[in-house]
């Protein structure tokens, strides 16, 4: 009978109180078949991992195009959203120009606007907050 040290649980053994780490134990995981074979568990594992390799390997090349139209469409997405943040910030840029541009061209006009507009606001506040549910409280 050949024995052989068991290297799998050879750091764990030490961990054991009492177990002997150098305890002889039967080699008989890859013993020949009498006709010469190979283990009929070496021969169902190497089915197993390879047919789980092919799996693998469908999946992935099912994905690919999947995962590649997907980046295309993120790419095409992102440059469309830079576009357009550039465009708004164009646009609120030029506003702001010409907001100036009439301040400084008409200043009387543009104070009486803001004086308008302040009195409205002023106006409007105090009814929207007392309309407004968040602000109404039931007292039990």
């Amino acid at each position: 009978m050949n024995h052989t040290t068991n290297p799998i649980n050879a750091e764990i053994d030490g961990a054991w109180p009492g177990h002997d780490s150098n305890m002889p134990v039967a080699d008989t995981s890859l013993r020949p078949q009498p006709d010469g074979l190979a283990p009929p568990a070496v021969d169902l594992l190497y089915r197993a991992v390879q047919q789980a390799h092919d799996t693998i390997d469908h999946l992935a090349d099912s994905a690919a195009p999947t995962v590649r139209q997907l980046g295309e469409s993120v790419a095409g997405a992102e440059a469309s959203l830079q576009a357009q943040a550039q465009h708004l910030r164009e646009t609120g840029q030029a506003w702001t120009e010409g907001l100036r541009d009439t301040v400084r061209g008409n200043p009387l006009l543009a104070l009486a606007a803001a004086l308008l507009a302040g009195a409205l606001i002023s106006y409007i506040a105090p009814k929207a907050l007392k309309a407004s549910p968040s602000s109404t409280r039931e007292t039990s």
